[in-house]
């Protein structure tokens, strides 16, 4: 008993030792194949170009906030009889919290005043420099009060920029789903070639068996006939496997964003243990999962980049009332350049004071506009609705599918052991010349069948397992 027991400990632990290098390969590979396509897919790198020029978006508004830089020269005749050389400089800039701030400054060289027509506002001077110093300031009080459309702008740009950042993640969980997805699809391919191969090696044999039988007058020639079709059909169908594997290998070249064949370590038995190896959690919660998922996160940017937009054009349908103020310094001088003096009037300093209001006759533009877009918005939320469902409902389906492959990869491993004893056992009959060749092809088949049924339910599994975590967001913990 305590031999037995022994025995019985050393297979488990042999086992545990084989079984967890191929589940931890299969893994840590498909990690591998995740990265490089992350590195290679031309959607991924597409979505990471649109990332960039969303912020590149963003910073441009920064640019409302650049000083603007002006300057003119001019000469004039006029038709009084003088003349005017006129150099006109200046700054204007937008500051916070919502003014615009102009500086001017202006040299003007009069000449030949004493042959024109009104030497009397000149006074007797022939040649004459005018300077003048000018700060003017504008402030919005209705429409763009406080800057707010820039501000609204700036507030769309970087929701754009997140809904791009949660594009790139859509983009990146979708890729990285369809990576595993087909991954699975080359194990799966592999394990039905290798289980293709291992039923025509079996009736490979038996044929050899039967011949043998035949020629010793032990069974009758007519049982080599089920036999050499099979081995026929057999040939067919490793054929027909070993095109599926190429099939899926170019797959996931494709999802990789590569030509180069690359090696892809899969066989029967890794895909065995690695369905054997993977767990899910018994709960999971579902509003981790939508704050993971990219796709919807990205709606929810959308309808708040829209917002932003609705909020724009309602600014803009205020009239535009504006306060204009201006402090002026003027000087003149017949011999320096540099005006100070005050040879045409008495006083240097100057101001002025306005409100400027206008406003179109109608908003017909912008009222179909804001129409648009809350009808955007309503769509979107509806979309969202329908996102949030759809997650929902993955979750709770893959969920289910996956705890009942478990359920049904541990009945068929039963059913493999009584097929392989019923094999073993119909052989035997034969050698004896007791059974027929066709008892013996139905059972390689049931063990053949048993096999791929076998495969079947740890695809499944692997697939659900897949499909969960994509429907969670690939989220850490549930």
């Amino acid at each position: 008993m305590k031999k037995r027991l022994c025995l019985k400990v050393a297979a488990l632990w042999l086992g545990a030792i084989a079984w967890l290098p191929a589940a931890r390969a299969a893994n840590l590979e498909l990690e591998a194949l995740v990265a490089e396509a992350f590195a290679n897919n031309p959607a991924v790198q597409a979505a990471q170009f649109e990332v960039s020029r969303a912020q590149a978006e963003r910073d441009e508004l920064r640019g409302f906030f650049d000083p603007q830089l002006n300057a003119t020269v001019s000469q004039t005749d006029y038709n009084a009889g003088y003349n005017q050389a006129l150099l006109h400089a200046g700054v204007d800039a937008a500051i916070l919290p919502g003014v615009y701030l102009g500086t001017r400054f202006e040299e003007s060289y009069y000449s030949q005043l004493q042959d024109s027509t009104v030497t009397n506002v000149f006074g007797n001077y022939n040649d004459l420099w005018q300077s003048s110093g000018r700060l003017r300031l504008g402030v919005p009080l209705l429409r763009d009060r406080g800057f707010r459309i820039w501000k609204l702008s700036d507030e769309r740009a970087a929701k754009r920029f997140s809904m791009a950042q949660n594009h790139w993640r859509a983009v990146t969980q979708q890729c990285r789903h369809d990576v595993e997805q087909q991954y699975i699809a080359v194990q799966e391919a592999v394990a039905q070639r290798y289980v293709g191969q291992a039923a025509l090696t079996r009736v490979e044999k038996l044929l050899k068996e039967a011949q043998e039988l035949v020629q010793l007058k032990i069974v009758p020639e007519y049982q080599l006939f089920t036999a050499r079709s099979e081995v026929a059909l057999r040939r067919e169908s490793e054929a027909a496997d070993q095109q599926a594997c190429r099939t899926t290998q170019t797959r996931l070249l494709e999802l990789l964003g590569t030509s180069q064949a690359r090696p892809v370590r899969a066989s029967f038995d890794t895909l065995i243990l690695w369905a054997e190896s993977v767990e899910l959690p018994p709960l999971f919660v579902e509003d981790k999962a939508l704050k993971a998922r990219g796709d919807y996160n990205e709606i929810l940017d959308f309808i708040e980049v829209a917002e932003k937009e609705q909020a724009i054009n309602q600014d803009n349908l205020r009239s535009d009332l504006s306060l204009n103020m201006e402090a002026i310094l003027q000087g003149e001088d017949p011999d320096n350049v540099i005006g100070t003096g005050r040879y045409l009037n008495e006083r240097n300093l100057g101001a002025s004071i306005g409100l400027t209001w206008k406003r179109p006759w109608g908003y017909r533009t912008e009222k179909a506009r804001i129409r648009a877009i809350s009808a955007t918005i309503d769509a979107r939320y509806e979309l969202l609705r329908q996102t949030a469902i759809r997650i929902r409902a993955d979750l709770k389906v893959q969920h289910e599918q996956f705890m009942s492959a478990q359920d049904r990869l541990s009945l068929v491993a039963q059913a493999i052991v009584a097929a392989r004893q019923a094999l073993e056992a119909e052989n035997e009959r034969f050698c004896l010349g007791e059974g027929r060749s066709r008892n013996v092809l139905d059972a390689q088949k049931d063990l053949t069948d048993a096999l791929q049924r076998q495969i079947i339910i740890a695809v499944e599994l692997l697939r659900a397992y897949s499909n969960f975590m994509y429907a969670s967001g690939y989220a850490d913990e549930f």
